[in-house]
């Protein structure tokens, strides 16, 4: 398939879990605590966790969906929703948009590990469950052009490596996705996750991390704001400049030189200023013996093994390709979220001011960097 001359590949495509899978697929031993989506409206993303639900803001009387928010998303994904997101219909989105290929990422998974403190056997678990169901759910959609990113819990690094190394070796899988905040008061930097970070090296898959709003994190904004669409605003972006800052000037891309690392859905505007100020303080601080840990300027790490998308209908790319040039830069359609703007998308980011070049890049060549397809 092409699409205007285009082969594209969607960097962070997103599956709608059904509301039974951690009934059906956890543990026994955690069956009566298993996670489940809701659907007592039509478009429902809120997931039962712990006895708490997500996607919604804790302390906020305002819904996380209004009833307007929800006649739209229901009848944009009528079609969807009537085949209740199946495999079938998650290629046919595909072929809407004109995808060839999609790493497929979580919707109500993003949740499951969202406490900065919880049983970390049980949130274990829920991740293995999870990657379990999505390796048969690629299976019966189309394995030759889906692919999997699974989901692993911070909450136990021994666990998280396993779980990674299974889900690679014997799930398929092309990538691990991780929520950008902070567990256990741990930063990712921290030498306790190293054993992760060599595991991900060593079996070539990148880290995706990947933000999402209304859980019980940490997160930028959730100090102040209660409105869920206003605090979206700051946690998708903020926590991802933080996880890149965390990761590049903690040192762990230097002492793993092959790790990929992807920031997912935080527009990537940010990414030359943010660059930019990590290198600027890493010229002042050097000197006074501040920056030892690090061989070569923090941008340099990112240029060697970072990426982060674009969204679709993003102008300012043109800026940042410009400032930093278009090799880290990968974009996605965000399907089927509320702000997603399926099934138009890649109509959208073909109208970008990019050259072909760059957008042969940006939809292709540079997913193919990041993702071990071949």
């Amino acid at each position: 398939m092409a699409k205007r001359g285009f082969q594209i590949i969607d960097a962070e495509m997103h599956v709608m879990e059904p509301v039974d899978l951690w009934e059906r697929y956890i543990d026994p031993e955690f069956k009566a605590r298993a996670p489940r989506r809701l659907r007592e409206r039509r478009w429902d993303i809120r997931t039962m966790v712990e006895g708490e639900v997500m996607a919604a803001m804790p302390h906020g009387d305002w819904p996380a969906l209004t009833d307007a928010e929800e006649k739209a998303l229901g009848d944009r994904y009528a079609e969807e929703i009537a085949c209740d997101f199946d495999p079938a219909s998650q290629v046919r989105a595909m072929d809407k948009e004109g995808l060839d290929l999609a790493i497929l990422f979580p919707t109500s998974a993003m949740y499951v590990t969202a406490f900065e403190t919880m049983d970390a056997r049980f949130a274990a678990a829920a991740c293995r469950a999870y990657n379990d169901w999505l390796h048969d759910y690629i299976q019966a959609g189309d394995p030759k052009r889906v692919f999997g990113a699974a989901a692993i819990s911070p909450h136990d690094v021994t666990t998280a490596v396993a779980e990674t190394r299974r889900a690679v070796t014997q799930l398929g899988m092309k990538a691990i996705f991780l929520r950008p905040n902070i567990f256990n008061h741990r930063p990712w930097h921290d030498a306790y996750y190293d054993p992760l970070w060599a595991t991900c090296q060593e079996l070539n898959v990148p880290v995706g991390f990947h933000e999402t709003t209304g859980s019980r994190m940490r997160a930028a904004g959730t100090d102040r704001f209660q409105q869920m669409g206003i605090v979206h605003i700051s946690t998708h972006s903020v926590e991802q400049m933080l996880a890149c800052m965390d990761v590049i000037m903690g040192g762990v891309m230097e002492r793993f030189p092959r790790l990929r690392m992807a920031f997912l859905e935080a527009q990537c505007g940010w990414l030359p200023f943010w660059l930019h100020r990590m290198d600027e303080h890493y010229e002042w601080r050097e000197p006074y013996g501040e920056m030892t840990h690090l061989s070569m300027p923090p941008s340099e790490y990112f240029r060697r093994g970072g990426f982060c998308a674009v969204e679709c209908d993003e102008e300012f790319v043109g800026h940042v390709v410009q400032a930093i040039g278009d090799d880290n830069l990968v974009t996605t359609t965000d399907y089927p979220h509320g702000d997603s703007k399926y099934p138009g998308a890649m109509d959208r980011f073909l109208k970008l001011p990019l050259s072909e070049q760059s957008k042969r890049k940006i939809l292709w060549d540079n997913v193919l960097k990041l993702y071990p397809l071949s």
